[in-house]
C-alpha cells in the first residue's frame, strides 16, 4: 500500500483554525503548488470545508455532552438520563403557606379543596386550595397547609388505554405533588377509592397492589398501571385495570414563583377567620438542573431504603423538601447522632428551615418518611432549627490603575460573588481562603489575601421566663475575648439598678482549663460597671454556658469571631442554618 502524504494535524477546532491547518496542509504538497490560497477562488470551497468540519465537530461534542449525568445541558436529556435510575423529573411546583383557621366551630372539618386567596404586596390576589381534609379542636382552631393553583380540577374522568394501561395529564405546569387518582370500585359497594403513586424504585408491590407510575413527557405526564396486560403473557407489579374500568383525576396547576412571599389569607364558602402564619414559598417554574445532577443519583443509590445519612436526604428531597435548587441544603439537613458531640448513638436527626411552630405539618411528614424507611433499629428525631447569622468581614484592597471601575462597582461585585457563593441554609462552609481567591478571580485590581477576610458569628438568644437558655454551641474554634452581646434590659438577678439601666455580657480574662469567663457589665458615664460572672466561654468549642439564671428581662444577640488561625473557615453543623451577612471595607493598595 501506498505510503499516504497527508499530514494530520489535530489542533483548534473552530472555523478559523481549522481552514488555517488545511491551508497549511495544501501549502506542503506539490499537486497545487504556489497556489495563492489566500486571495484565490478556493476561499470559498476552503470555507466550505473548514465549515463542515466546525459545524460536525461541535455537533460531535454537543451529542457527546448531552450522554451524560454531569455534562447535559437540554431539560430533555436529563429527563431521559435519571429515567433508569427511577428518579421523575417534576414540572412546575406550587408555593405553600401555612395559616390558622379560628373559630371554625366546635368539632369542624375544613373540606378537601376549599379555595383560600392569598393577597401579593402588589395587591394582586391568587388562589390557594386544602389537598386534605383537616379536622379542627373543641375551640374550632387548627394550622392547616394550603397549596397555590391557578386551576383546580377536581374528579375529571381520565381516559386509560387498556391495550399500553396509559392515560395522559396535559401540561407541565401540573403540581405533581397535587394529583388524586381514583378508580371506582365495582367489586365493592361501588365507591371511588384512592390508589397511591409508586415510585419506579418501589418493593412490596404484587398484581392486586393498587397503584400507578408517573412519567414525564415534553408535553405533560404519562399515568401508568401495572399488573397483567389485556393478551399480554407478561406479568408485572401493581393491579391493572380494565377496559371498563373508570378512573378520574384531581390536582392543580401552578403559577410556580408568582405564588411566592403572599399573604394576607381569606378562606372562600367557609365560616371562619384566618390568621396568617407563614407566608407562601417554595413555588417553581420548573426543575432546576443542578438538582436533578445532584439528587437523581442519590435517589437510586438509596433504592427506597433509607439506611445511609445519604439515602435519608435523597428521600427528603424527593418528596419535595428542597426549596432552592442552587443550593440542595437551602432548606433542610439530616445527620446521624455518631456526628454530634456528645455522640447520640442510635439516632437520626433532621432540621428544616422552618420551626415546628412556623410548620408543624411539614416537621411531621418529615419524620413519618424518615419512620417508614430507616431501620428499626434507628430513630428519627426532629430538632428545630437554630439560626446563626455569619458576618464576612474585612478588608478588600484593589491597585486603582488595573481598572476603570469605581470604588463602590468594586464593592459591589464582591459583595454580589459572596451571596451568590455563601447561600443561606444549613451545611454551608465559610472558608477565607476560598472566598479571597474568588474575589482575586474577578478583576485584576483586586489583591486580597485569605488573611484579610474574616468572620463574626451572632445568634439571637430567645428569653423564656427572664432566663436565657443555658448551652449555645457555635460548634467552631473561636477567637478568645470575643464574645458580646447587645444591651438587653436586665432580669430579678441584678437588683439596684435603675429602671431604665441596660446591661451587656462580654467575655472577660485570660483562659484557664479551656474555660474564659463571661461577665455583666453596664457603662456609667463612660466608666465600665462589672456585675460579676454569669458563665463561661470555651473558646476552643464555642460553647456559651450560662449558669446564673434570670440575668435578662428581653431578647438580645449574642456574637463571636471565628478564629483567624489555622484555617480561618466556619461549618454551620447539624441544625445550624447560616444566614450570610457582609461588612467589608475596600481600600486602594498601599504600594509604599
Amino acid at each position: 500500500m501506498a505510503k499516504s502524504n497527508v499530514d494530520i494535524q489535530l489542533g483548534s477546532l473552530d472555523f478559523d483554525g481549522i481552514k488555517n491547518s488545511i491551508i497549511d496542509h495544501l501549502k506542503k504538497q506539490n499537486t497545487l503548488k504556489d497556489y495563492d490560497y489566500e486571495g484565490s477562488a478556493m476561499q470559498v470551497l476552503l470555507d466550505v470545508l473548514a465549515y463542515n468540519t466546525s459545524y460536525y465537530g461541535f455537533y460531535s461534542n454537543m451529542l457527546a455532552s448531552e450522554m451524560f449525568l454531569d455534562t447535559a445541558q437540554k431539560e430533555s436529556s436529563l429527563i431521559s438520563l435519571v429515567k433508569p435510575l427511577g428518579y421523575l423529573v417534576p414540572g412546575a411546583k406550587s408555593a405553600r403557606a401555612l395559616v390558622k383557621i379560628r373559630q371554625g366551630g366546635t368539632n369542624g372539618t375544613v373540606p378537601r379543596y376549599t379555595r383560600f386567596s392569598g393577597t401579593s404586596s402588589s395587591g394582586i390576589s391568587y388562589n390557594f386550595y386544602t389537598i386534605e381534609e383537616y379536622g379542627l379542636d373543641l375551640n374550632g382552631e387548627a394550622v392547616i397547609s394550603i397549596v397555590q393553583g391557578k386551576s383546580l380540577t377536581k374528579e375529571q374522568p381520565i381516559l386509560i388505554d387498556s391495550a399500553t394501561q396509559k392515560g395522559f395529564i396535559l401540561g407541565l405546569d401540573v403540581d405533581i405533588s397535587t394529583i388524586r387518582l381514583e378508580v371506582l370500585d365495582y367489586n365493592g359497594d361501588g365507591t371511588w377509592v384512592e390508589w397511591a403513586r409508586a415510585g419506579n424504585i418501589e418493593q412490596g408491590l404484587d398484581d392486586t397492589s393498587q397503584v400507578y407510575w408517573l412519567e414525564r413527557s415534553d408535553m405533560g405526564f404519562f399515568v401508568i398501571f401495572g399488573g397483567n396486560l389485556e393478551n399480554s403473557a407478561y406479568v408485572q407489579v401493581g393491579r391493572s385495570l380494565k377496559s371498563n374500568d373508570l378512573v378520574r383525576l384531581s390536582y392543580l396547576k401552578s403559577e410556580g414563583e408568582r405564588g411566592n412571599q403572599l399573604g394576607n389569607f381569606s378562606v372562600n364558602g367557609f365560616s371562619a377567620t384566618t390568621e396568617t402564619v407563614s407566608l407562601s414559598s417554595g413555588g417553581s417554574n420548573g426543575p432546576d438542573l443542578e438538582s436533578i445532577r445532584f439528587f437523581a443519583p442519590k435517589w437510586f443509590a438509596a433504592q427506597d431504603r433509607a439506611v445511609t445519612v445519604e439515602d435519608c436526604r435523597a428521600l427528603l428531597a424527593a418528596k419535595g423538601f428542597v426549596s432552592d435548587s442552587s443550593n440542595p441544603y437551602s432548606n433542610f439537613n439530616v445527620w446521624g447522632g455518631e456526628e454530634m458531640n456528645p455522640p447520640r448513638y442510635g439516632r437520626l436527626f433532621v432540621s428544616l428551615g422552618d420551626t415546628t411552630e412556623e410548620n408543624p405539618v411539614a416537621a411531621t411528614k418529615a419524620i413519618d418518611i424518615l419512620e417508614q424507611k430507616t431501620c428499626v433499629t434507628v430513630l428519627p428525631e426532629f430538632m428545630d432549627v437554630d439560626r446563626f447569622y455569619v458576618e464576612v468581614y474585612g478588608k478588600i484592597y484593589y491597585e486603582p490603575l488595573e481598572t476603570s471601575l469605581d470604588e463602590n462597582t468594586l464593592l459591589s461585585m464582591v459583595v454580589k460573588n459572596i451571596f451568590d457563593n455563601n447561600p443561606n441554609g444549613f451545611r454551608q462552609t465559610y472558608d477565607s481562603g476560598v472566598i479571597s481567591n474568588n474575589i482575586n478571580s474577578l478583576n485584576a485590581a483586586f489583591y486580597v489575601g485569605s488573611n484579610d477576610i474574616k468572620f463574626k458569628v451572632s445568634n439571637n438568644v430567645q428569653v423564656f421566663s427572664q432566663t436565657p437558655r443555658s448551652l449555645i454551641k457555635f460548634r467552631n474554634e473561636c477567637e478568645s475575648g470575643s464574645l458580646i452581646t447587645t444591651e438587653f434590659m436586665p432580669g430579678s438577678a441584678f437588683g439596684g439598678l435603675d429602671d431604665d439601666q441596660k446591661i451587656y455580657l462580654k467575655s472577660y480574662g485570660n483562659v484557664s482549663n479551656g474555660k474564659q469567663s463571661i461577665i455583666a457589665a453596664y457603662f456609667d458615664e463612660e466608666i465600665e460597671i462589672s456585675l460579676g460572672s454569669v458563665g463561661h466561654f470555651i473558646p476552643n468549642t464555642g460553647d456559651v454556658v450560662f449558669i446564673k439564671p434570670m440575668i435578662a428581662a428581653e431578647d438580645f444577640s449574642l456574637s463571636v469571631d471565628i478564629t483567624s488561625t489555622g484555617t480561618n473557615t466556619f461549618i454551620n453543623k447539624e441544625e445550624m442554618y447560616a444566614i450570610t451577612r457582609t461588612n467589608l471595607e475596600i481600600v486602594k493598595r498601599n504600594l509604599g
